[in-house]
């Protein structure tokens, strides 16, 4: 995602088959049934979209950012749109009927972060990210619904993207493109010291035990109490001695 003239500011927003990359000499390949399949060099099936014999005639990535599969009348058999990893795109959706929540990317010390959005029959059928910084729900019916707006934007906010960090936080970032310079802004932090979300209630924000006040990691958890908080603030290991243990019936 980016501009022609910005190669180098391209950021990566969906990938297939994310937690088992393939190796080199990989083929994408769409075959004439319809399927898109990614394989390694020896053969081996790594992802596909399932679409063989299901009417599609046609492979195209939209302006928008969405890989779709369709048929001969345009409509979408497959679209990327439906399967987001830790990102949607401007217009994308989690939506009953295909996915529900994000997953963000694992680290060496963190397993995958899950935000999860409650899209059901019940109080919301879907929820879209819009251009305008917001977020906009809606229900079973057209009397249940709005729009929810994170930040009021200055500047056109087109090519914007909302993504669930590995750190737990919900950001999203901006392309600002004009004649001098070009980059990406962070115009929306969810957990932060300028909102109402404090950062106190990312997960691990002091460490697995460290305890956060006002959004400063101010200790840890010691068999004397509450101590000073440092980056190995984690619980103390205690060994317990074996004993005979009776058992009266």
């Amino acid at each position: 995602m980016g501009t022609v003239r910005s190669e180098s500011l391209m950021r990566w927003v969906w990938e297939a088959n994310r937690g088992n990359p393939v190796g080199e000499k990989a083929t994408l390949i769409f075959g004439t049934e319809g399927n898109l399949v990614l394989a390694d060099a020896n053969g081996r099936i790594a992802w596909q979209t399932n679409t063989a014999n299901k009417g599609v005639v046609g492979f195209k990535l939209l302006s928008n950012g969405n890989m779709v599969l369709h048929d001969s009348k345009g409509r979408f058999i497959w679209q990327s749109f439906d399967h987001p990893t830790d990102t949607l795109l401007v217009g994308q959706s989690l939506k009953l009927g295909a996915a529900t929540k994000l997953v963000s990317r694992a680290s060496e010390n963190r397993t995958p972060m899950v935000l999860i959005v409650c899209v059901s029959k019940g109080p919301l059928n879907h929820v879209t990210f819009g251009s305008e910084l917001s977020l906009a729900f809606q229900g079973p019916n057209s009397s249940y619904g709005g729009t929810l707006t994170l930040r009021r934007p200055k500047y056109n906010t087109t090519l914007s993207y909302i993504r669930l960090e590995i750190d737990g936080n919900l950001r999203i970032y901006t392309y600002e493109d004009n004649a001098d310079w070009s980059a990406w802004q962070v115009t929306y932090t969810l957990f932060s010291r300028d909102s109402w979300e404090t950062e106190c209630q990312l997960p691990e924000r002091c460490g697995n035990f460290g305890l956060c006040q006002k959004d400063q990691c101010v200790a840890c958890p010691s068999p004397k109490g509450v101590l000073g908080w440092s980056k190995n603030c984690q619980a103390a290991k205690v060994s317990c001695g074996v004993k005979d243990f009776y058992y009266y019936n």
